[in-house]
């Protein structure tokens, strides 16, 4: 019988999946370097969070094959090392886009309306100065899009009934209704907000940094549930304690957890969030069905569906 490490919360997700399938099924709390060790070296297949999976920790498992990513970016594993070890790396593309979706359009709303600062006047006991503070429609605004997979898509598809100009910067045009492509300069430039959607990728890392936040409009607002990485964190900080960008909305950043002493906490214009953008009962689900499929069809011998790389077998 192989074995699996996955998860306690994915297997209370999956109704038992994987034993069902006849695996014996081993849990932990956080599948990390430890708690692989600890539990089963001769593991075949292991259900990921985000904790990093590092090179030289496929040689303390040899029967290993398959790593599934409980998620949809792996930049937390080497997937082209892992295929040289003959190792498949899989995602759950889709799963939860619509709650990333939702949870963009929400941070969009909540800096529009000056939402989070208005709540925290008032359990201040300052009612009088949160009711002075004015928001903005969304209506009528242009929001930019960058990155056009699975999630940028359903923000787009959101955002249309709200009235609002929608721009999308992406490496590849798709067929769309929901607005217009464009450069990244463009839509930095004329967005009143810009969201990121892209993986973490050596091409991305970085990719809105000191020069894209001048771009901005001293009124705009930058909304990350993308990675930490895609973002100069310091460029930001910078540019938000100076006012150079109005405001920003972050759920990732380019450490995690975010350090308690990182400046972004003294600055009244971020709304933070602890990359819990995706966390719903219903992306749960599906990340971890999906992951859970993506195992079992590497460990009955077949090719999973939503491989991101491609193992020397």
């Amino acid at each position: 019988m192989q074995k699996v490490i996955i998860p306690e919360l994915a297997d209370k997700q999956t109704d038992h999946y994987l034993t069902k399938k006849g695996y014996e099924v081993l849990t932990v709390p956080d599948p990390d370097e430890a708690a692989i060790l600890a539990t089963a070296p001769d593991v075949a297949g292991i259900m990921m969070f985000v904790a990093p999976f590092p090179n030289d920790l496929y040689d303390k498992l040899p029967n290993l094959k398959i790593l599934a990513r409980y998620g949809v970016g792996y930049d937390s594993i080497d997937a082209d090392f892992a295929a040289t070890k003959g190792v498949w790396v899989t995602n759950t593309p889709g799963a939860n886009a619509v709650s990333v979706a939702e949870s963009t359009v929400t941070d969009i709303l909540i800096l529009a309306k000056h939402s989070f600062t208005v709540s925290t006047l008032m359990r201040a006991g300052k009612q009088a100065e949160g009711k002075q503070i004015q928001g903005s429609e969304l209506a009528g605004k242009t929001v930019g899009i960058v990155g056009y997979g699975h999630i940028g898509q359903a923000v787009a598809k959101m955002l249309s009934g709200f009235g609002v100009r929608t721009l999308i910067y992406n490496r590849t045009k798709r067929d769309t209704q929901y607005g217009q492509f464009v450069d990244l300069e463009t839509l930095l430039k004329q967005s009143d907000y810009v969201t990121l959607h892209v993986a973490a990728v050596p091409a991305t890392i970085g990719m809105i940094g000191e020069k894209e936040l001048a771009m901005m409009k001293p009124t705009a607002s930058l909304i990350n549930l993308a990675r930490g990485t895609v973002v100069d964190e310091n460029a930001l900080i910078k540019a938000l304690k100076n006012h150079q960008i109005a405001s920003a909305a972050l759920d990732v950043f380019q450490q995690e957890p975010l350090p308690s002493n990182s400046p972004l906490f003294d600055l009244d214009n971020v709304f933070l969030t602890p990359h819990n953008g995706s966390v719903t009962n219903e992306a749960g689900r599906n990340m971890a069905m999906t992951a859970a499929k993506m195992i079992d069809e590497v460990l009955s011998g077949q090719k999973p569906e939503f491989a991101v790389n491609s193992p020397k077998l």
